[in-house]
């Protein structure tokens, strides 16, 4: 059952089907549209309407109640042949009109004018040759348009295009660029030394993804009838025109002509692809829009908590903070638009493909985009590191203590930060602290006091001094050394007390093996999870793996009871390789302790 629809003509009613209404209108806007730009367009395009209407009074008088899409086709056909016109009328040149009886009018009359001034034969053939061959290069860009081809496309239409515009199978075009990017990725795999990317080098995917991005952004799509007889390089004339609209329209545009089941298999395999592709691109527009996110939520840590930054990110914000924030406010909006603009296109393609000026705008403002994040990115940077590079300088600087010992700033500034100093520094090598090889890990920041000489000349002794009430107390720490004579110690009222530091060297030590035991020991008293693990404590996981688990050689040092009996009691407690302290010969070439806890004991 058809639904029909009852339409007024020139004054004249007709009843037509549903699908024959939709192809009569098309028909008639594109001949307003065609005729619009010529002088008397609208008078020839009435003329036309007119002549529609007599040509369906005829069919209605014939016995035809209804108007069917084969009556619209008959219809347009004869609109679309000038000989079918009654009459002399003056829009008879225009209805005929071809773009293409120029140029050929435009060629016979050089030919005849170089009849007229003939040459000598041999000149004259090489020179006909030569100029027949510009003659019919420049007839192929004046007659077709390059347009995106929106009947068959498969992301956007720019090789069906091209394969229309040249007049060859867009099957084999396709293949033609699929077989190109393997070529070129294969020679780029081999002469850039990446065998084992033979197929997919990124570079040449990424060259022919953006030579076919600025195709798509340039190349308008064949929208209107007019332009897809250009895109194929036919001539735009009534009878073409026709045609073009009952192509359109009736057969809904036939998208693929596939002439064999090989074509079909081909046209399948890359379907697959180009659905893969969208998929990436739907990711890579979550990720951009992701990084977007993630940026500004990066920017509100850095003006609110620049100390995460400078922790994280390696960016130092104290110069930026201070002087150059209205250029960190342009990184930022600069680099959200370079990531959000390409997130934005790649959604709206998908779901409704702008204008190739709205296109075209967009890759100008991405591009502004990126050059000034980039620029402004790069001076902030350079602002950052230059700034750290002078602190650094500063903090390189050696200065001497009020005891007389030498070091550099940056140690001075730790010792004093947690209350410790250098009592005697012989033959430390300017060497007080040091920070990796942590217990836990190699890449931590905690720094810790260190001393090292090849020679074991050094006689080192820090010391830190806590005011204690009565009590019972307890002191630990966290201590290596790679041979005899490093001790920790302890002076009460002029008691000391002293712990050698075991030579465990820099691998295993006594904190790594209680870590080891002690998951050893929950391997032993609980069942493993589905996977066959055994959860332990994620510190003594890190300690057990550090050093690729073999472990820094730390040991923990306990000296209980601690016992304070009157108030405000000075405790000194640190570190010494110093014989006339210790009364023993230092032995080994370094040593380091960390983590001095003092407690108060039940």
């Amino acid at each position: 059952m058809k639904k029909n629809i009852t339409i007024n003509l020139c004054g004249r009613l007709f009843n037509i089907d549903e699908d024959a209404y939709e192809l009569l209108h098309n028909y008639i806007e594109t001949l307003r549209s065609y005729f619009e730009r010529q002088e008397g367009g609208n008078e020839i395009a009435d003329d036309l309407e007119e002549r529609i209407a007599e040509l369906l009074e005829e069919l209605k008088s014939q016995g035809h109640e209804a108007i069917n899409i084969e009556h619209v086709k008959q219809v347009i056909t004869r609109v679309g042949q000038p000989e079918e016109m009654d009459g002399e009328s003056p829009s008879r040149e225009s209805l005929t009109l071809d773009l293409s009886q120029e140029g050929m009018e435009d060629g016979s009359a050089e030919q005849n004018s170089e009849k007229e001034n003939a040459e000598p034969e041999g000149g004259k053939q090489a020179k006909s040759q030569l100029g027949d061959f510009f003659d019919q290069l420049k007839e192929l860009f004046r007659e077709r348009r390059f347009y995106r081809n929106p009947k068959d496309k498969m992301l956007a239409g720019v090789v069906s295009g091209l394969a229309s515009t040249f007049e060859v199978d867009v099957t084999l075009l396709r293949l033609g660029v699929v077989a190109a990017i393997v070529l070129f990725s294969m020679l780029g795999s081999v002469f850039g030394g990446h065998q084992w990317l033979m197929l997919v080098n990124f570079n040449v995917c990424l060259g022919f993804a953006f030579i076919y991005l600025i195709l798509a952004l340039i190349m308008p799509e064949a929208e209107t009838p007019e332009q897809q007889l250009k895109m194929q390089g036919k001539p735009v004339n009534m009878q073409n025109l026709a045609e073009e609209v009952v192509q359109n329209v009736s057969e809904k545009v036939d998208k693929v002509k596939q002439s064999s089941g090989v074509k079909s298999v081909f046209n399948g395999i890359l379907k697959f692809f180009v659905s893969i592709f969208k998929f990436l691109m739907v990711l890579l527009a979550l990720a951009l829009f992701t990084g977007g996110v993630f940026a500004l939520l990066w920017a509100l840590f850095a003006i609110h908590s620049p100390e995460t930054v400078t922790q994280y990110f390696d960016w130092d914000m104290t110069p930026i903070r201070e002087g150059n924030m209205n250029m960190f406010v342009t990184f930022l909006v600069a680099l959200l638009a370079a990531l959000l603009i390409p997130a934005y296109a790649i959604v709206q393609h998908l779901v409704h493909p702008l204008k190739v000026w709205q296109r075209l705008l967009l890759l100008l403002v991405w591009i502004v985009a990126l050059a000034t994040a980039i620029s402004t990115g790069a001076f902030l940077d350079e602002v950052s590191r230059h700034y750290e590079r002078a602190d650094a300088l500063n903090l390189n600087e050696m200065v001497e203590t009020e005891d007389g010992v030498r070091m550099r700033l940056y140690e001075l500034d730790f010792l004093n930060n947690h209350g410790w100093r250098i009592l005697n520094g012989e033959g430390c090598n300017d060497r007080f602290t040091a920070k990796g090889e942590y217990y836990v890990d190699e890449y931590s920041n905690n720094r810790y006091l260190d001393c090292y000489d090849e020679l074991h000349r050094q006689r080192y002794r820090a010391e830190r001094t806590d005011t204690l009430m009565p009590g019972r107390y307890r002191l630990t720490c966290a201590a290596r050394a790679n041979g005899r004579g490093a001790f920790v110690y302890t002076l009460v009222n002029g008691q000391k007390t002293l712990q050698e530091i075991p030579a465990k060297g820099n691998t295993k030590g006594g904190i790594w093996q209680a870590a080891a035991d002690s998951i050893d020991r929950i391997r032993v008293t609980t069942q493993p999870d589905e996977h066959g693990q055994w959860e332990a404590p994620h510190d003594i996981k890190e300690i057990v793996a550090a050093n690729d688990g073999e472990g820094y050689g730390w040991s923990r040092l306990v000296f209980e009871p601690i016992v304070i009996t009157k108030p405000n009691t000075a405790l000194s407690y640190g570190l010494t390789s110093d014989s006339q302290f210790t009364g023993q010969t230092w032995l080994g070439q370094w040593f380091s302790a960390c983590d001095f806890v003092v407690e108060k004991m039940e």
